[in-house]
């Protein structure tokens, strides 16, 4: 049976989600802000939450209506079949959010929402208290301009929770964001890939996993496993499909940080991810940045205001960075930062887009080669000794 499915993400990352969808043979979508709904079977809801590298939370559409009052909503509400999905002792969790809309008041309207159910639930099973001691079904309604949608939450934990990052460094990009960016970026998996401040190392992962086609949620669960309505024969299905999917594809990925105990963690969170050896990491001040070759891709979430504080700092901190990329004119450059003037030190951008990292307004500038070189670069032979496995030194076998 057809479904309607809602995947949402960070603003500004719907077009990457949209191709994401087209690419697994979804293209029967709606894009709004921050979120993509297509239809799809059950199978869908796996495919989803295992596939998709931009996505934060994959959800059930199960209604969407007229809402005025509060008896709209209830009556919409108590009109889903909700005993065909809840268990009588499901746990039964509202969450709410309204915009536009003449019911304003989110507790209250998560209230009638709870009551609705609860109705429905009563006269189906006929009975009057539920345990709530089962399996968790996050149910949210969302008011728009007076229309009412209610979904269920299929996930879970977020789908930025891959499981591999133990240890990050300060205001890190999640990783349906760091996704994002880099297939934003355009980068290629047969370019080298260069992250001059990579930090945790949380966009040269994603990057690994990108090249090699591993899905980002193919080692983690997801909560609607264990909702009997659903074939869950799906889950297996897709975590087959995702192995088939795996190649082995040689990778050129660089990440460099000031930080010793900063790369140790890249380091760990890379092997965690089963992606350390597809990853070269070295402790490298940025004013000592050097590689020969030409043609390659450096994507880096620049330092910014939460990250230093001190303005002069960031600034000179930019300025070096320009002046030690400028020699390198066949590069492409895809840098992420808050900064407010950031063009005013390095240049305007090609392209610019707006994307938030957290509650942080960023943008993503970016600065394309003209001329590419058959040769990508290499580390120059006096860096110091690459860092794998926990930050251990030792060369790529």
């Amino acid at each position: 049976m057809k479904q309607n499915i809602i995947v949402t993400c960070t603003f500004g990352l719907e077009s990457v989600l949209k191709r994401e969808l087209a690419s697994l043979g979804y293209h029967d979508r709606h894009v709004q802000d921050g979120r993509i709904t297509f239809g799809a079977d059950e199978a869908g809801i796996a495919r989803a939450n295992i596939f998709l590298r931009s996505a934060d939370r994959v959800y059930l559409k199960l209604s969407e209506f007229d809402a005025y009052d509060f008896d709209q909503l209830f009556e919409g509400v108590r009109e889903i079949n909700w005993q065909d999905m809840i268990p009588a002792n499901g746990i039964m969790h509202v969450n709410g959010r309204s915009r536009k809309s003449k019911l304003s008041s989110v507790p209250a309207c998560q209230s009638i929402t709870k009551k609705a159910i609860i109705e429905k639930m009563r006269l189906s099973y006929g009975i009057d208290r539920f345990p709530e001691d089962g399996t968790r079904f996050p149910i949210e309604i969302i008011l728009e301009k007076n229309k009412a949608q209610v979904t269920l939450d299929t996930s879970g934990a977020a789908l930025f929770k891959r499981g591999y990052r133990l240890h990050t460094g300060e205001a890190p990009v999640k990783e349906t964001l760091a996704a994002g960016l880099v297939l934003l970026s355009g980068w290629k998996p047969g370019t080298p890939m260069i992250d001059p401040f990579c930090g945790a190392g949380t966009l040269l992962i994603e990057a690994a996993m990108i090249g090699r086609n591993v899905a980002p949620g193919i080692n983690r669960n997801f909560l609607a496993m264990e909702w009997e309505f659903l074939d869950q024969d799906i889950w297996g299905k897709a975590k087959t499909e995702a192995l088939s999917r795996i190649n082995h594809r040689k990778l050129e990925l660089f990440g460099y940080d000031i930080d010793a105990q900063v790369i140790d963690s890249a380091g760990l969170n890379a092997k965690n991810a089963d992606m350390d050896r597809e990853i070269d990491f070295a402790c490298r001040d940025i004013s000592k940045f050097h590689f020969s070759g030409e043609n390659a891709c450096v994507i880096t979430n620049l330092p910014y205001g939460e990250r230093i504080g001190d303005k002069g700092t960031l600034d000179e901190l930019y300025r070096t960075f320009r002046n030690v990329l400028s020699p390198y004119d066949k590069l492409d450059k895809h840098i992420f930062t808050a900064h407010d003037h950031f063009q005013e030190i390095f240049g305007r951008a090609d392209k610019k887009r707006k994307l938030y990292n957290g509650n942080i307004k960023c943008h993503l500038y970016s600065y394309f080669n003209q001329g590419r070189a058959d040769k990508g670069p290499r580390p120059d032979p006096g860096r110091p000794s690459r860092k794998r496995r926990g930050g251990q030194s030792g060369e790529k076998p």
